[in-house]
């Protein structure tokens, strides 16, 4: 083919390209103009069932050579960019932190179930969001913990989610999923490690250190600096410590709190033995009740997704078209699924509270099951 043969119909390409530029620039003209009145009526942006409507009409329209599914892409890809354009025009930047959201959730007295004795970091962050208007009360194990409430021995539940260093409590999350709590505030408590031990001690005479295994797994490089030290998993920092400290035994430690120490009487041996200075846990408020106030930074929800390609995509594309930040995401098998997943994912709430209804109505009809954990307010202590 000879170069005028070709040129020719580059020169109607060029054509055209120009000719769609301009139509496309008309067209977002126009999609701003939608997007400004629906911002004044603090709609959503994204309008989901609008868009299958006008690709099944150009699908229908179309003469080809593009089969359907070029089409499809081709538009849909126009239609992405438009919100984008609307989006960056008109989205409200979201302000949901509010470090003072928790006021009012609990009556005063509220008895509020936490892991282990007095002086763990689950206490600590007990008494550092609520003070001495709760009554914490303590229980061994996760499961005595999360049935606190059915019990009536409990209004409320704190439980640790995940720790910056070592990663999520998986237990917590599974116990989560299986009952009908509701996270009404998190708790962001800095973690720092002691070593402690009963007052005739002295660092040269132990011999075993016992704590909870998060904790251990936090004082790896402790531990692989003084590789004689045998440890000992237990329920909890605190009860931990306090075994060391009660039994007099000057070969025998625990890691925990200062708070803890100070509790039990027991002597510092070794301060901030954790691997990071930046070490923090969040933990959860749960309530049988959920925080109906619209108020809060972050909401949690869980996942079960359909066998099928591109169902995680669709599902989180939901948030994506909207400009929806997503905070985390963390997948756990199924139990007696194996080969099956809840994903957890923790997103930043809209400013739009129609954008936030958008979204879970498209992730709701794309996922097999949706649990709505909450909405909530984060608290660092």
């Amino acid at each position: 083919m000879s170069d005028g043969n070709v040129n020719n119909p580059r020169a109607e390409i060029d054509q055209i390209d120009s000719e769609l530029l301009r139509l496309l620039n008309r067209r977002a003209s126009i999609a701003l103009r939608v997007g400004a009145a629906k911002s004044d009526l603090d709609a959503s942006l994204c309008d989901p069932k609008r868009e299958r409507e006008v690709l099944a009409r150009l699908k229908a329209e179309n003469p080809g050579p593009f089969d359907e599914a070029g089409i499809e892409n081709i538009f849909q890809r126009i239609i992405d960019e438009s919100l984008h354009l609307q989006q960056r025009t008109y989205h409200k930047p979201s302000d949901g932190s509010d470090n003072h959201a928790h006021d009012g959730l609990m009556a005063e007295r509220s008895r509020v179930a936490f892991l282990g004795e007095r002086g763990t970091f689950s206490h600590e962050a007990v008494l550092g969001i609520l003070g001495e208007d709760c009554e914490p009360v303590s229980f061994p194990t996760f499961e005595d913990l999360f049935q606190a409430i059915d019990r009536g021995d409990a209004d409320y539940i704190l439980t640790p989610l995940e720790n910056t260093l070592v990663g999520s409590v998986h237990r917590c999350y599974d116990l989560l999923l299986k009952s009908d709590l509701n996270i009404v505030a998190e708790i962001v408590l800095p973690v720092a490690h002691f070593l402690v031990a009963c007052s005739e001690a002295e660092f040269e005479t132990i011999e075993t250190v016992e704590s909870h295994p998060a904790a251990l797994g936090q004082c790896e490089r402790f531990f692989a600096a003084h590789p004689y030290l045998k440890r000992i998993a237990g329920n909890d920092t605190a009860g931990s410590v306090k075994r060391a400290v009660t039994s007099g035994d000057v070969t025998r430690a625990g890691i925990g709190s200062r708070r803890t120490a100070e509790l039990y009487g027991g002597k510092i041996l070794r301060e901030h033995i954790e691997d990071h200075a930046e070490n923090y846990t969040r933990f959860a408020l749960l309530s049988p009740k959920a925080n109906d106030t619209n108020r809060g930074d972050k909401i949690s929800m869980v996942l079960t997704l359909r066998h099928q390609p591109g169902s995680l995509h669709n599902a989180l594309r939901a948030f994506v078209r909207r400009n929806i930040d997503l905070l985390k995401i963390e997948s756990r098998p199924i139990q007696d699924s194996p080969s099956e997943f809840h994903f957890y994912l923790d997103v930043r709430p809209p400013a739009s509270e129609s954008e936030l209804k958008g979204a879970l109505d498209d992730v709701r009809e794309h996922a097999a099951d949706v649990r709505y954990l909450g909405r909530y307010p984060t608290v660092r202590l």
